[in-house]
């Protein structure tokens, strides 16, 4: 797996497990503070938790991936 893929897929399955409801108080920053290392979207976030219609773990990875600073 590449570096990027590996990331990706490690960022899918966090955000599964932050949507999931079942991390402890302590574990939702560490898990939050994982992701904003691997997604290079700093608004991941507003994404991942507040998008209406809900985007899959995979689907937010991606949109953060294809962020590009200005």
């Amino acid at each position: 797996m590449t570096p990027q893929k590996d990331d990706a897929h490690k960022a899918a399955a966090l955000i599964a497990l932050l949507r999931s409801g079942a991390l402890e108080d302590g574990k939702v920053l560490e898990t939050v503070t994982a992701l904003d290392a691997l997604l290079p979207d700093p608004n991941w976030f507003g994404y991942a938790i507040d998008q209406e219609p809900e985007l899959s773990p995979e689907q937010v990875v991606a949109r953060a991936f294809e962020y590009r600073p200005t």
